[in-house]
């Protein structure tokens, strides 16, 4: 495996998905809704007089990340394989270092940075709530049982990267 092909695939891996995650929320605050700590999300449904369409809301984010995470399948695959991994262990690593480093990124740099300081892609109604958006351990709470959910995933992805290639 080229572990500078895997270094390049990674940089540009995180600078797609920041661009992407950034772009959708300057379109839309309320496309990773979910994703807000509970305070945030309460404080926008109460303040917006949304609370019935808390549900709707949720399903909606449902499907979107059943559809991500079909893409994110066979890219990483596709990845794994471009980078040079010819055996499952090999790509199983690529795959899960892939999965680590769009956590990593996704975590300190997308929620811990920019949703906690670009006021214009704070949802409405919660602009005020300094406090809760720079809460750090929240964000590394929700990562801390990924990891193994990963490993999972990239044996699948793996397997999946072999089979095809």
């Amino acid at each position: 495996m080229n572990i500078s092909v895997f270094i390049i695939e990674c940089i540009i891996m995180a600078m797609v998905f920041g661009i992407f995650v950034f772009g959708l929320l300057l379109i839309n605050p309320l496309t990773f809704i979910s994703d807000y700590p509970p305070e945030i999300q309460e404080e926008y449904y109460r303040s917006q007089q949304k609370e019935t369409v808390k549900k709707a809301l949720s399903k909606i984010m449902a499907v979107k990340k059943i559809a991500a995470l079909a893409v994110l399948v066979f890219l990483f695959a596709w990845m794994a394989h471009k980078a040079g991994a010819k055996t499952f262990i090999q790509g199983l690593l690529a795959v899960y270092g892939y999965m680590i480093v769009l956590a990593a990124f996704d975590t300190c740099f997308l929620d811990w940075i920019l949703f906690a300081n670009i006021r214009r892609i704070r949802l409405p109604g919660t602009e005020h709530m300094e406090k809760e958006y720079h809460q750090k351990w929240f964000h590394v709470k929700v990562m801390l049982p990924l990891p193994p959910v990963f490993a999972v995933g990239g044996v699948a992805i793996a397997f999946l990267m072999t089979w095809l290639w």
